[in-house]
């Protein structure tokens, strides 16, 4: 008889798709029915993965109707991977086996704070991830599979094309959209479409890149699906540290990645060999923060100023 089980992951973009290799090792075992509670933003992008069988959708108002939905369903187990207030108090009470993922918030505040390294052997998010389900898997694996996602687009791009999103939530894990700019304008043999969502950073930044011939301008207007589509025709993908990297590595696509304030212990780092990360390692005031900051506080921004796409972005890598 199969078990249920209830994946709790509310957000983000790329934390929700770091939960897909657990997805695929459950899928596989085909010995489970899967849902996934999630906010409604979300929603189509875990709806795009063949394992889930049905979506609870978190809107922000709805917690105490989610809790009592989730307990009408008499769940196997409960697969906690956000770990925050709200989950804690959705899982709370239930009558289903809770797993747990672990957090290192501590040492990564250690780490930025006192560069001390506690997190070295600390393995990716991802993996953290499965390691929750060890116990329940028959034919247990801790690699990090591709994921054939299910989408719906009305795209039809014929051309070949880049795909780049220049932008990230925070400042410090931006790459300057200056060296963007000279990047793009230095390939004009090559066309790139741009991509992000509708806050006024990520069109800030595409709006100043889309005036380049060489360029076509979708932020703000592509869902889910459609991002999937893009980044499955694209050559490879150009990005910052951000969800659009995780999908990207989720469909096995070749990425070129930069790396500014943040590093490789707090566990969002690459996976797949395909991909090509820049950085500035020898600097001693990396990580600044674990999640990013709205300015560089030494005020110089070298982990990324220091990164050069022009000479770094060869035919030889991109090959």
């Amino acid at each position: 008889m199969q078990k249920k089980i209830l994946i709790l992951r509310l957000s983000s973009f790329g934390d929700i798709i770091l939960t897909f290799p657990l997805l695929n090792l459950l899928m596989g075992e085909g010995d489970f029915i899967i849902d996934y509670a999630v906010k409604s933003e979300y929603s189509s992008l875990v709806k795009s993965h063949p394992a889930v069988k049905n979506i609870l959708e978190y809107d922000g108002d709805n917690l105490k109707i989610l809790k009592k939905k989730i307990k009408s369903e008499n769940y196997d187990y409960i697969i906690d991977l956000h770990d925050n207030l709200r989950t804690i108090y959705l899982k709370s009470f239930q009558n289903s086996k809770v797993l747990t993922f672990r957090k290192d918030s501590l040492k990564k505040i250690i780490l930025v704070l006192f560069k001390i390294n506690l997190l070295r052997n600390s393995p990716p998010v991802y993996l953290k991830y499965l390691r929750t389900i060890k116990k329940i898997i028959k034919n247990y694996t801790e690699d990090f599979s591709i994921s054939d996602l299910h989408t719906e687009s009305y795209l039809n791009i014929q051309k070949h094309f880049i795909l780049l999103a220049p932008s990230s939530k925070h400042f410090t894990k931006t790459y300057p959209k200056e060296k963007y700019f000279q990047y793009i304008k230095s390939n004009p043999q090559k066309f790139f479409i741009l991509t992000g969502s509708n806050n006024a950073t990520d069109m800030n930044i595409c709006s100043y890149l889309g005036e380049l011939p060489n360029t076509f301008n979708l932020a703000g207007k592509t869902n889910f699906g459609e991002l999937i589509y893009l980044v499955r025709k694209s050559e490879f993908v150009i990005c910052n540290d951000s969800g659009i990297l995780h999908l990207a590595e989720s469909l096995g696509k070749k990425v070129f990645v930069t790396f500014g304030s943040t590093v490789k212990e707090f566990g969002f780092f690459p996976q797949l060999k395909s991909t090509k990360v820049f950085e500035i390692t020898d600097l001693k005031c990396r990580p600044c923060s674990h999640l990013g900051r709205d300015k560089c506080p030494r005020e110089h921004f070298k982990c990324m100023n220091e990164i050069t796409l022009i000479t770094d972005i060869t035919d030889e890598n991109i090959s």
